[in-house]
């Protein structure tokens, strides 16, 4: 046989046996990263993903991504392109329960995408208007004004639980979140800023 015939051969056969490997390594790479950027305050996360090929994962795309978790503790985090890391997959499913965003205490949330459909965000928490009040609600972005006569015009249930319920539809714009549909206020606030704000704590870190 040939030289150039024998290293062409030699060449296929690394070739396919590295991606053999990256088929086998990249996926559960990346969901192990992506559970220590979850985990990193506490908690536990299972996160898998599937993508073939898997190299794919390596431009930030995939066919799918699961999320489970509990007991976790995030801060707020600023990000313009929260979605960024989602958007390449072509289905999402995120379920967390039981932990703290800033100032809320979510008892439940998921976040879910089928293909080109938008994300659909579904939560139950609560949180305070001291709590509110004490992490600030110029960082949330949100108007002080009725939290303010809220909490002053009730002292005594500034310790009150306040509940947050969200049911919406959410888009990615070059990565941001733009609520598309579903509605009601929260002690006069608009639950829009809400649910970006406690999806912006948990996508950030996907």
């Amino acid at each position: 046989m040939k030289r150039p015939l024998l290293i062409a051969i030699a060449a296929l056969v690394m070739l396919a046996g590295a991606g053999a490997v990256s088929e086998a390594v990249l996926p559960p790479l990346t969901a192990s990263r992506t559970e220590d950027r979850l985990t990193s305050g506490g908690g536990t996360a299972a996160v898998s993903v599937d993508a073939f090929p898997a190299a794919r994962l390596l431009l930030g795309d995939g066919d799918r991504i699961t999320v489970r978790g509990t007991g976790l503790d995030l801060d707020l985090a600023e990000d313009p392109e929260v979605f960024e890391r989602l958007d390449g997959f072509d289905d999402v499913e995120v379920r967390l329960d039981d932990f703290r965003a800033g100032p809320f205490e979510v008892a439940s949330f998921e976040l879910t995408r089928s293909g080109s459909a938008p994300y659909r965000v579904v939560s139950t928490s609560a949180t305070t208007g001291r709590d509110l009040l004490a992490y600030g609600t110029s960082r949330l972005g949100l108007p002080g004004g009725p939290l303010l006569g809220y909490v002053s015009g009730r002292v005594p249930d500034a310790n009150r639980p306040i509940p947050v319920e969200l049911d919406m539809e959410l888009e990615s714009e070059d990565g941001r979140v733009v609520v598309v549909s579903g509605g009601g206020t929260v002690v006069g606030l608009p639950t829009g800023p809400l649910a970006q704000l406690i999806t912006e704590a948990i996508v950030v870190r996907l």
